[in-house]
């Protein structure tokens, strides 16, 4: 009787304790095309420990096509560490994302992360869960030094395998891993899921103020005013 009570109570507390949550992965997909070399595309990072969210912790990646050869696709990273707000900040030690198709492998170049590492099994993703590949100053789950510090920024160059060649890839469920996280009551690690705006960064320069707009008006003026005078001398000489 005492053995079926114990049973019993034991198979209640295990009900009643939650399985560790997992952090689902951010749909925020982009298309990219061979003859999107030189285009750029930014992803927002936010930052996420112990499964829950922690305000002030932020970073941003803006990734360019730089070219194409066959299967192999070839990137540079310029990532951005200084968008946390004080006193919360972290080491950006890796970074991630999806294909479709799948990558099926990646190589380093130049920058601060050495490794790279293919289904990679980032923490708090949950069981099972990865993602495709993880550039990291270490590895992808943590420990180690290295990275992008916080306040920082970096330039890192990468290329991307597929099985065959491609004209068309679908990118998404974009990942930073944050190590090193000060100001922070949940922890010293976390990750951040990225969002982006499903498009490549707008090109040109920045839409001119009013007043900037005047100055040109006034300049294009001028310029009129000379080109008359100079036609005007020209006939009176002739």
């Amino acid at each position: 009787m005492k053995l079926g009570i114990f049973i019993a109570a034991a198979a209640i507390a295990a009900t009643a304790v939650p399985a560790t949550a997992a952090v689902p992965l951010v749909n925020s997909p982009i298309t990219v095309t061979s003859a999107d070399v030189g285009k750029s595309f930014t992803y927002n990072y936010n930052g996420i420990i112990e499964e829950q969210n922690q305000s002030g912790l932020a970073s941003a990646i803006k990734f360019t096509l730089t070219g194409v050869a066959g299967n192999v696709w070839s990137f540079s990273a310029a990532v951005d560490n200084t968008l946390s707000t004080a006193p919360v900040g972290g080491r950006i030690s890796g970074f991630g994302f999806n294909g479709n198709p799948e990558i099926t492998g990646a190589t380093p170049g130049t920058g601060p992360f050495t490794n790279a590492v293919i289904n990679a099994n980032l923490p708090q993703l949950g069981g099972g869960t990865t993602i495709d590949f993880c550039l990291t100053s270490n590895n992808c789950t943590g420990g180690g030094g290295g990275g992008v510090l916080d306040g920082n920024m970096a330039t890192q160059t990468f290329s991307l395998s597929f099985a065959n060649p491609i004209n068309s890839v679908i990118f998404n469920n974009f990942v930073v891993r944050y190590q090193s996280i000060t100001g922070s009551t949940l922890g010293d690690s976390g990750i951040g899921m990225g969002t982006g705006g499903g498009g490549f960064d707008p090109g040109g320069g920045a839409v001119p103020e009013p007043a900037s707009w005047a100055m040109l008006i006034a300049g294009f003026g001028l310029v009129g005013a000379v080109a008359r005078r100079r036609r005007g001398a020209h006939s009176v000489s002739a």
